[in-house]
């Protein structure tokens, strides 16, 4: 995979930085403790957010499964 950025990547990291700059001006008629609880809160949603299927198990690696 490129380092390059593609026009994709590009739109999408355009629309995160305006999504974040309209976030923050919202915030802006909060106080600073309730600003940062808010953000505390959004880090720990996605601190214990698991991917798609972590709940399933593992399935043998290939050489596991032949050397049994």
């Amino acid at each position: 995979m490129s380092d390059v950025a593609t026009p994709i990547d590009d739109a999408l990291n355009e629309a995160s930085e305006l999504g974040r700059a309209a976030l923050e001006s919202c915030l802006e008629k909060f106080g600073p403790d309730v600003r940062d609880a808010f953000w505390n809160a959004i880090g720990l949603y996605y601190s214990t957010r698991r991917h798609p299927g972590a709940a399933e198990p593992k399935l043998e690696s290939a050489s596991e499964a032949f050397a049994a």
